[in-house]
């Protein structure tokens, strides 16, 4: 059977900072040569489904520059492939989505128009692997309107989502959105299949958050069923959860080095990356055209970085095109594109065995941010894009 899949990335990303000043969380970068919604586009691709619409809004740019035809995905085809959708403009000004339901609502004609009989809505902010198949099937079978995921989390982490109840048939009863506390075990994971006619009735003008204005009310009337997954899942939501998730992926490479399974990108066309005579990596991610000339320990470096001779890199991640100077340390931090540190700066505290994984404790530098030689940025840090720290001088 059909379907169309319509993944939202149209949310600002406020918790990830100075990551998403300029660019939109789903294209955030991620695992040393990814993006975030590399993950959501791969899962459609294995999945058979190959009609997709991105449904953008925020800074958009850089997510249509990574997207383009689709090419990576094997999305550039005359029938069906992906695009990307932004708000309408009624020639004074656009017509922002207000909320997850509003974004459809504003793109309802796509919905009408497609021959699909099941819609999966997805976020394209969350790196996990999933065969969607399994997941449509049981919908079908079950007849019902909706069907969304969930996942088994621990108590501490309840506040954050959704939680749900279900019955033993696996049918809804209640659904509680960021709960203080929960005695629920299950959280939604924001990935949802609709009945093409019941989501095109449920839309409208007034309808404007998926989870309120449209998930509740059939969970009222019991037509909702959840679907567990057990599987690797994160939401790239905050900068700890961001970090947390990355760093993991030096213990769990089978999220991103499954080759029945692997995560499409763009290619970066760089030469292979080269470690000099002075170089130490270990238990490292290096990707293409690095050049190592200093220690990287427990770290992920993006495509075209430089860490100069006795410069240190320690549980940090170091987007592309970043320079670290000669005897400079940067230890749990995360350098986003073009920054600059000088030689003998320091960015960042201390390293990941000695300090929990809070936001406020991994220093984060913003794009073609400069560290001046000498200069320090502390734990838990955040310098703005562009921003200079230390001398005015070029570090």
């Amino acid at each position: 059977m059909k379907s169309l899949a319509l993944i939202l990335a149209g949310g600002t990303g406020t918790e990830l900072g100075v990551l998403t000043r300029q660019r939109a969380k789903s294209a955030v970068p991620f695992g040393g040569r990814y993006r975030v919604i590399d993950f959501c586009l791969s899962n459609c691709v294995h999945s058979g489904i190959v009609d997709i619409a991105i449904l953008a809004q925020y800074s958009p740019k850089s997510l249509i520059d990574h997207i383009g035809t689709g090419k990576p995905w094997d999305l550039d085809r005359r029938s069906g492939g992906v695009s990307i959708l932004q708000p309408t403009h009624n020639g004074e000004a656009a017509n922002w989505y207000l909320g997850t339901a509003d974004a459809l609502y504003q793109n309802v004609d796509l919905i009408r128009n497609s021959k699909a009989e099941t819609i999966l809505v997805l976020s394209g902010d969350q790196v996990y692997g999933m065969d969607y198949r399994p997941l449509i099937e049981r919908h079908i079978a079950r007849g019902l309107d909706v069907t969304l995921v969930t996942k088994e989390i621990p108590a501490r982490q309840r506040s954050r989502f959704g939680m749900v109840r279900c019955s033993r048939t696996g049918v809804v009863t209640a659904f509680r959105e960021k709960p203080t506390s929960s005695s629920d075990r299950f959280a939604s994971l924001g990935i949802y299949v609709f009945r093409r006619d019941f989501l095109l009735g449920a839309l409208g003008p007034d309808r404007v958050d998926i989870v309120f204005d449209i998930v509740m009310p059939a969970i009222a009337r019991r037509a909702v069923a959840a679907y567990p997954f057990e599987g690797y899942w994160e939401d790239i939501g905050s900068i700890a959860s961001f970090y947390r998730a990355s760093l993991q992926l030096l213990e769990r490479r089978s999220l991103i080095a499954d080759e029945r399974r692997p995560v499409y990108t763009r290619e970066s066309e760089l030469p292979p990356a080269r470690c000099s005579e002075s170089a130490r990596v270990s238990n490292s991610i290096i990707a293409d055209g690095c050049v190592i000339g200093g220690t990287v320990s427990g770290s992920i470096l993006f495509p075209g970085v430089t860490v100069e001779r006795g410069a240190l890199v320690e549980d940090s991640i170091v987007f592309s095109f970043s320079r670290v100077g000669a005897g400079a340390a940067v230890r749990r931090a995360i350098l986003d594109k073009f920054v600059v540190v000088g030689s003998g700066a320091t960015v960042g505290g201390a390293a990941r065995g000695r300090s929990s994984d809070a936001a406020d404790s991994v220093a984060v530098v913003g794009r073609k941010a400069r560290i001046a030689s000498g200069a320090a940025v502390g734990r838990g840090a955040a310098v703005e894009p562009h921003a200079s720290v230390g001398s005015r001088e070029r570090p």
